[in-house]
C-alpha cells in the first residue's frame, strides 16, 4: 500500500510512523486511519523491529477527527453511516497498539485533541514536548471519548478527574498530564525526536519477548480476577525461563555486567 498521509522510517532497531498530513493538522479520518492500520500490520511482520515511535509533523500530533466530514454527513442524513465507517480503521488501531508485540512510544509534538490524543493513550509510553497540549474534545460535539478513551481514562485516573477531562473538554498541558502520570517525559520541543530515539532503541535492546507478554498480561489484568491473574502470570513467568533471552540475563547479572538482549 503507498501512502500519502504517513512515513515510515526506520533507525536500525527502531521503526518510525510519521503522521504526515501537516495542513490537515494530521486528522484521523477514514484515510489516515487506513494507512496507519495498514502501517502497524507490515511492522509487525518484520522481526527485525523491536521499537516502534508514533510522531506528527507541524504543529500537531494529530487535531483527533474530521469535523468537516461530520458536517457533510450531517447535510446528507448519514451521519451514523459515517460514523461507522470511520471509526472501524480506528477502533482496530487502538486494539492493535494495545497488543502490539513490540514496545510502542507516542512522541506528542503538538495538540493531541480527541482521537489524537487516545491514539497517544494507547501507547505503552509517552515523551511530550514542553509545548504540547491534549484534549478530549469530543464533548464539544456531543460524543463520547472516543478511540477508546473511555476504557483509557477511567482505567488510568480518578473517576472524578476522569469525568473532569471528559466532561469539559479543556486543554491539558504536557506538564499536567505528566503529574497525573499519563506522560512518562517532557522535553524541550527541539529534543523530542532525539529522546524519542533515544528511549526507543533502550526498548529495542531489552528483552522484548518479555515486554510482549507483560503487556498481553496488563490486558487481561483489567478484566481477571486476582487469584486467576496470578496463575495466569505465574505460567508466563515459567515460560520466560525458556527464552535465550532469560539465560543471557541471568548470566550476565551473575557476572555484574549486561545482558545482550536479542528479543527471543
Amino acid at each position: 500500500m503507498k501512502f500519502s498521509y504517513i512515513t515510515m522510517e526506520t533507525f536500525g532497531k527502531v521503526v518510525v510512523i510519521r503522521l504526515n498530513a501537516p495542513e490537515r493538522l494530521n486528522r484521523l479520518d477514514k484515510e489516515m486511519g487506513v494507512e496507519l492500520q495498514s502501517a502497524l500490520a507490515r511492522i509487525e511482520e518484520k522481526e527485525a523491529f523491536r521499537a516502534l515511535i508514533i510522531i506528527g509533523s507541524g504543529k500537531a500530533f494529530s487535531a483527533g477527527g474530521d469535523i468537516k466530514g461530520m458536517l457533510t454527513s450531517l447535510d446528507e442524513g448519514t451521519p451514523d453511516t459515517y460514523m461507522d465507517e470511520l471509526t472501524v480503521p480506528l477502533y482496530d488501531i487502538a486494539l492493535q497498539l494495545r497488543r502490539f508485540p513490540i514496545p510502542v512510544v507516542a512522541a506528542v509534538n503538538g495538540y493531541a485533541v480527541g482521537a489524537g490524543m487516545n491514539l497517544a493513550l494507547c501507547c505503552d509510553l509517552i515523551v511530550a514536548a514542553d509545548t504540547a497540549s491534549f484534549a478530549q474534545s469530543f464533548c464539544k460535539l456531543a460524543l463520547i471519548p472516543g478511540f477508546g478513551g473511555t476504557h483509557l481514562l477511567i482505567n488510568q485516573l480518578s473517576w472524578q478527574k476522569a469525568a473532569e477531562i471528559a466532561f469539559f473538554g479543556e486543554t491539558v498541558s504536557a506538564g499536567e498530564l505528566h503529574r497525573l502520570g499519563l506522560v512518562n517525559w517532557v522535553v524541550p520541543r527541539e529534543e523530542l525526536e532525539q529522546a524519542a530515539r533515544s528511549i526507543a532503541e533502550r526498548l529495542a535492546n531489552g528483552p522484548t519477548t518479555v515486554y510482549r507478554r507483560t503487556k498481553e498480561l496488563f490486558l487481561s489484568a483489567l478484566h481477571a480476577d486476582f487469584p486467576e491473574h496470578l496463575e495466569q502470570e505465574r505460567e508466563v513467568q515459567v515460560q520466560s525461563t525458556l527464552t535465550e533471552d532469560y539465560a543471557r540475563g541471568v548470566r550476565a547479572v551473575n557476572q555484574k555486567g549486561d545482558a545482550e538482549f536479542i528479543g527471543r
